[in-house]
């Protein structure tokens, strides 16, 4: 990818990251200083993410690469949930299960959203530039809706469950709607032959966008 488009992949991965642990670790941990730190594992993502389109936009034609590549960054973002973090689906024993396969699957759409959402808004071709506006739209209101509740919850001193609720439930309700776009996302990239996707992706290069 070009160096251009590699910053503002990092920057509006991280800047997704951000949103969500400013409110995780910021908000809830009342850590408003420390929290920034978080995003540094992220940087590694995103840069293991890039390593893993570049060998998918190889391999595969375009649409099935940004679907496995899409699938590749929510896996990874689980794995290190599970087995890092220690959030696994086996580890909560006393949640309906019903709403742990809704955190879960939050989770992964938080994590493949860090990957795939700055490809996307930094994807130029014709036919991507409708669904790039209502994404942006969507994702900044959904964003703002959750702040409003998350500070609403904390100033008027609600219990520490409640708070939990009012913050942490927007954000997988966020993360899981923008699979709502991410569909005809994915059936974009594949109009016209690969090639011919591969190659406008190509010559928009210099200009940002992977070659």
């Amino acid at each position: 990818m070009s160096s251009a488009f590699a910053k503002k992949f990092f920057l509006y991965g991280l800047a997704i990251a951000g949103l969500e642990e400013f409110i995780t670790q910021g908000v809830l941990k009342e850590s408003y200083f420390l929290w920034i730190f978080t995003l540094l594992p992220f940087a590694v993502f995103l840069g293991i993410a890039g390593c893993v389109w570049a060998v998918l936009h190889r391999l595969a034609a375009e649409w099935l690469a940004v679907v496995l590549y899409y699938l590749a960054a929510g896996a990874l973002g689980l794995a290190v949930e599970w087995f890092l973090i220690g959030l696994s689906p086996w580890s909560d024993r006393t949640s309906p299960p019903a709403l742990v396969a809704v955190f879960h699957a939050g989770m992964f759409s938080f994590w493949g959203t860090v990957a795939l959402a700055p490809r996307v808004l930094l994807d130029l071709r014709p036919q991507a530039a409708r669904l790039r506006r209502r994404f942006l739209i969507a994702f900044m209101a959904l964003g703002a809706a959750t702040y409003v509740l998350t500070f609403a919850a904390k100033l008027v001193a609600a219990e520490k469950d409640a708070q939990f609720l009012a913050s942490v439930g927007p954000v997988i309700i966020t993360f899981l709607t923008m699979n709502v776009f991410y569909v005809p996302y994915f059936r974009s990239c594949a109009t016209g032959s690969s090639s011919t996707v591969r190659e406008t992706l190509g010559n928009r290069g210099r200009e940002g966008l992977p070659p």
